[in-house]
Parts: structure tokens; C-alpha cells; sequence
């Protein structure tokens, strides 16, 4: 999004600098085309306090205070609370620029409660940023409950151009896709491989593959969820590579993503990008992107804690979605919701919210906030 969002920028004619760090022993800047990006020294503190208390993050906001004092910038994006504190830091110190902090996860109080000092910058950004930006009316409302803040509603975009490339006629193979980290328990990798069977009594042809990080205990998990006789048609691809994507996603039957707590769920708008009907999880930024039954399902996931645990209802919500897959019309209805969600959609709002004539946002909530529409 980073790389992205500074070029779409820059082509509209703003001088853009993306500020970041590096590993490297010297800071340096380098340029991508229009872009200036400045990679600042990766610094880590004392051994005895990193971790969670005291890491590269925290400092690399020390150290962009310091660049954010000494250059003039109008407007300010950041895409982490350590940033935005380093950049409320420079304002303190006299520099003047309108600060846009947005929070690329779910912002929830007890998500702070080990690392209380990590609690308090979150606390600090969201109170003083000019403008507090969310990806989903789940984080909206969250944000609203658990700190009293108006948040404004922002997806992350996607680019979807790549995964147009199939015509809508092109034919379908009979495979689920899962495509994410299979080893995070929340993406719900094996409760997709207990939902698995009670698909395949029904559609005899579908396969289940895997693309992306799957460990071999993950695999094991996944094998050991489903049948003997089944265990021929779930296969592991690996992370692959980027441009084998696209036709991965348009050929499948259908893409299933059953994670809970995504802020949003970028993997489903490319998905539907590329034309496919996808499933996903009743809960947090999912239902914004399955907004009706015309290009995928909804599953109640059970249990939220760690991972969704409703393999029934997965079941249930792969076979609509499959049904999908079967209309000439779905590919293009996939594809026009996919767009709401993309760059050409977004950019400009993008723009509206760094823009030095934006309104002031409202610092705290007077009542609860409406639903807001993505479009």
C-alpha cells in the first residue's frame, strides 16, 4: 500500500517522500521514479529491553521526528501509531503539517493490555492525529466503542488490474482456493479442511488447494482434518510466485478466505477481481466486501478467539458460492464490486483526506456513528 499510494500521489502531481527504514548500517535516499524515499538506520535498543517494550519500531518514530522537524512537508500519512506519535513529536517541536494516522488493524483496547506503554502512543495517535483512518465499519465502530473517536471510513485499495486478465467466458477448473498464511490459526486453514468433506459429497470433482506459508505441521493438520479418500485432492502449492496469481484466482471454482479479526480482506477483492465468487466470515472487514449473495457467502464462524470453528456453516456458504461459479453473469458482478475497492475508486478520497482543506475531524464521539456506505 506504501509504494502504491506514494505513486498514485505523485502522478497527481504532489511531491511525495516515503520515509522508512533499513537494516543498513547508513541512512540513504534513493529514488523510484517521482518518488524520494528516505531509508533511515534501523536502530534496536539495548538487549535487556527489546521485545515488545522497546524495539526498532518505537525508535524509528524517535528518528522521524527528527526528519519530520527538519524538512517542511504539508501532510503527513502515517501507517503506524509509533510513527504518528514521532510525528506529533515534531509538531510539538514547532513543525506544521495536517497528520492522517491510519490504522491498518482492528484498533481494540485489550490488544494493548501486555504492552501498556504501546497503549498509551495508540491512545496518544488516535486523540491527536488530524484524521483517524479505518478499513472497515467493524474497526469504524471499534474505534468508536473503545476510545470515543470518530474514525473516517478508508479501505485499503487494491489493484486489480492484474487480476483481470481471463475473459468473463473463460472456463472454470473445480478447485477451492485458500491463498494466505495457513500457519496463522486465525486465517482458518483447517477449519476450511473440516468444512472440506461435507463439500465434496456433493460436488465429487472439487479439490482444495493451499497457496501460500504452510509449515509441515500445518499440512499434517490439514490432512488429518479430512478423510483417507480425500486426502488425494488437497494440495499445497507453497508461496509460489506473485504473477501466477491472477489466473490461480480466476480459474477457481471459488476463493475462501475463513479468517476472523481481518481488517478488511485483501485477498477476497482480488479474488473477485479476477471474477471468482469467494466465502468468507460473518465478522470484522469481511461482510463489507461480501455485501450480497451475487458474488459469495457469508458463514457464521462460531468461536472468534483464535480461529473460526463453524465447519458446518462453512460448508453450507462454500456450496452457494459454488452455485455462483456457475452463472455467466457472476464473473462480471465479482469483478464491478472488486472495483469499489480499487485504486481508481479510492485515490482520490485518498488525496481529499491529506488535503490541507479537509475538514476537521471530530474529536469525540457524541453519538454513535451511522452506517457509513463504501461507495
Amino acid at each position: 500500500m506504501l509504494h502504491d499510494l506514494s505513486h498514485r500521489l505523485a502522478a497527481r502531481g504532489h511531491d511525495v517522500t516515503v520515509l522508512t527504514s533499513s537494516p543498513e548500517s547508513e541512512t540513504r535516499t534513493e529514488f523510484d521514479g517521482p518518488v524520494r524515499r528516505v531509508l533511515l538506520r534501523r536502530r534496536t535498543g539495548p538487549a535487556a529491553m527489546t521485545g515488545r517494550w522497546l524495539n526498532s519500531f518505537h525508535l524509528f518514530g524517535w528518528d522521524l521526528a527528527g526528519w519530520l522537524r527538519a524538512e517542511r512537508f504539508d501532510a503527513v500519512h502515517c501507517l503506524n501509531y509509533h510513527d504518528a506519535v514521532g510525528a506529533l513529536a515534531a509538531r510539538r517541536a514547532g513543525a506544521r503539517f495536517r497528520l492522517v494516522f491510519q490504522c491498518t488493524g482492528i484498533p481494540v483496547r485489550r490488544y494493548f493490555r501486555r504492552i501498556p506503554f504501546d497503549g498509551l502512543l495508540f491512545r496518544t495517535a488516535v486523540r491527536h492525529a488530524d484524521a483517524v483512518a479505518v478499513l472497515s465499519r467493524f474497526a469504524h465502530e471499534a474505534l468508536a466503542q473503545d476510545y470515543g473517536i470518530v474514525g473516517t471510513l478508508l479501505p485499503s485499495p487494491t489493484e486489480t488490474a492484474r487480476f483481470e486478465m481471463l475473459p468473463d467466458e473463460a472456463p472454470r477448473e473445480p478447485y477451492i482456493l485458500f491463498s494466505g498464511d495457513a500457519d496463522e490459526p486465525r486465517k482458518g486453514a483447517l477449519v476450511l479442511a473440516q468444512a472440506f468433506p461435507a463439500v465434496a459429497e456433493r460436488l465429487t470433482a472439487l479439490r482444495l488447494i493451499y497457496s501460500g506459508r504452510a509449515s509441515p505441521a500445518t499440512r499434517a493438520a490439514v490432512y488429518d482434518a479430512v478423510p483417507d479418500d480425500l486426502r488425494n485432492r488437497v494440495e499445497f502449492l507453497g508461496l509460489g510466485r506473485a504473477e501466477d496469481l491472477p489466473q490461480l484466482y480466476a480459474r477457481a471454482t471459488v476463493c475462501v478466505n475463513p479468517a476472523v479479526w481481518e481488517a478488511l480482506g485483501n485477498v477476497l477483492i482480488e479474488a473477485l477481481a479476477a471474477g471468482t465468487p469467494v466465502v468468507g466470515a460473518r465478522h470484522a472487514g469481511i461482510p463489507d466486501i461480501i455485501a450480497d449473495e451475487s458474488v459469495g457467502a457469508l458463514f457464521e464462524p462460531g468461536s472468534t478467539r483464535l480461529a473460526a470453528t463453524n465447519a458446518a456453516g462453512l460448508s453450507d456458504a462454500i456450496l452457494r458460492a459454488a452455485a455462483l461459479a456457475t452463472r455467466p453473469e457472476t464473473r462480471a458482478r465479482c469483478r464491478a464490486r472488486a472495483q469499489v475497492f480499487s485504486w481508481d475508486a479510492l485515490t482520490l478520497r485518498y488525496e481529499g483526506l491529506l488535503g490541507s482543506d479537509a475538514p476537521p475531524r471530530e474529536s469525540r464521539l457524541s453519538r454513535p456513528p451511522a452506517a457509513i456506505p463504501l461507495q
